[in-house]
């Protein structure tokens, strides 16, 4: 159909087809079933690997926003900046994957990473039989609302405090639902503590979060900047006590 005439001439270049051979020849993917998402900057797959059901992200290179990923790259230490455009991507999906491993390594609630590819990213399928779960600005009613607040409050304060990383871009358009917990994801722009640009974008992502819950739901507004300090007081603490081991 349109749709995918449309994926496949954006996304499965020569580059991106041999990426993808990589990981059916690696065993990691076994099939694609189905086109989840289609973006500016990325595809998202469904497909299957080892038994289970699993999610493709190919990042454009034709359509990478070269600024953008700049920004969030100059001042993270792991990752040297370059000027062509073919590496930046393939630094902005390694990026992507170094950033899930770290959160699921801290207990953050993400995909968990499976593999990458040049482009290609592969992770965990949040969702079923191919059908992705919902985004939370498209679940209609949530049961306990000021629980799931709560919960991204905390995977904000893992992410922060455990991982070393902010996000940088978390709403609810960046947030799924699945059986009963709310799931992180898009975390390529994700950046260490030491970039110059964390602690404002860990403050707008508490806002955006916070503001979401009380505008649909109405709860009480709690404070962004109050619970972004107390993030950096306990992070604090924390390098404080590793110092003291050492």
């Amino acid at each position: 159909d349109d749709e995918y005439y449309e994926v496949k001439q954006l996304v499965f270049d020569d580059r991106t087809v041999r990426n993808l051979l990589k990981l059916f020849n690696k065993g990691t993917l076994d099939d694609i079933t189905w086109i989840i998402s289609s973006g500016k900057e990325s595809v998202v797959l469904a497909g299957r690997g080892t038994g289970t059901e699993v999610a493709v992200k190919i990042h454009r290179v034709h359509t990478a926003n070269f600024g953008r990923y700049l920004d969030y790259i100059v001042g993270d230490h792991r990752f040297v900046p370059v000027r062509d455009r073919e590496k930046l991507v393939y630094l902005w999906a390694k990026k992507e994957f170094r950033n899930l491993k770290r959160m699921w390594d801290s207990g953050v609630n993400v995909p968990r990473p499976i593999d990458i590819a040049g482009n290609i990213v592969v992770m965990e399928f949040i969702g079923e039989g191919s059908v992705p779960a919902p985004l939370l600005r498209e679940v209609e009613e949530l049961e306990n609302p000021r629980e799931v607040r709560d919960l991204i409050l905390e995977d904000v304060k893992r992410c922060y405090v455990k991982a070393g990383l902010v996000h940088g871009d978390l709403s609810e358009y960046n947030l799924m639902y699945w059986r009963g917990r709310p799931w992180m994801i898009d975390v390529s722009q994700a950046v260490v503590l030491e970039h110059p640009l964390s602690y404002s974008l860990l403050l707008r992502d508490l806002e955006r979060v916070i503001n979401f819950f009380k505008r649909r739901y109405g709860l009480n507004s709690t404070d962004a900047r109050e619970v972004a300090e107390g993030l950096v007081r306990e992070r604090s603490r924390l390098e404080g006590d590793q110092g003291t081991d050492t």
